[in-house]
């Protein structure tokens, strides 16, 4: 069971004022959504800056890529994967499909990113938004193909081909 505990901190009549309209807007309780801000900032505080991410701009991100061997891709890849799996045992012991799925769309998000799943009967499909380019899509689809297979899982299709998405279809289990 997890404790909880109350913090009561003290903010400025003008930014509490705002901040009670945008909870107003997301339709949360003002005290949920600190709750939200504060757990927000410490994951990634701790798994950004503690563990050594770097944040870059799409732009800046986009233009790098252009530059990247594709013959270089797949080992690009495979070390991400691996390292994305050592960073995720060092931090929780174990890597199960859920803790996965989880990390990886906390992390697009985190990223504003869009990577939805949708859940089919027998599988899921995993599909990325962006506007990181060609590179990006093959890149991200066959990182996240590398992970889910050193996990045990089967990728019954990817497509990558795309400026603007990708997508990865895994067989579940059940």
């Amino acid at each position: 069971m997890v404790k909880e505990h109350q913090l009561n901190i003290r903010l400025d009549s003008v930014i509490i004022s705002i901040f009670n309209q945008i909870a107003k807007e997301m339709n949360l309780s003002p005290g949920t959504l600190g709750t939200k801000v504060i757990t927000d900032f410490v994951q990634f505080y701790y798994y950004k800056i503690e563990r050594g991410d770097l944040t870059i701009s799409q732009p800046i991100l986009k233009s790098i890529l252009q530059y990247v061997n594709h013959d270089k891709i797949d080992d690009i890849s495979k070390f991400q994967a691996d390292y994305i799996l050592s960073e995720i045992k060092a931090q929780e012991g174990t890597v199960t499909y859920d803790k996965l799925v989880t990390r990886a769309i906390k992390w697009n998000k985190g990223n504003h990113l869009i990577f939805n799943q949708i859940k089919q009967n027998g599988s899921d499909i995993f599909v990325s938004k962006h506007s990181l380019g060609k590179q990006w899509s093959e890149l991200q689809c066959k990182t996240y193909s590398n992970l889910f297979e050193k996990i045990g899982e089967t990728i019954l299709e990817r497509e990558y081909d795309s400026d603007i998405s990708f997508s990865l279809e895994i067989a579940r289990h059940e």
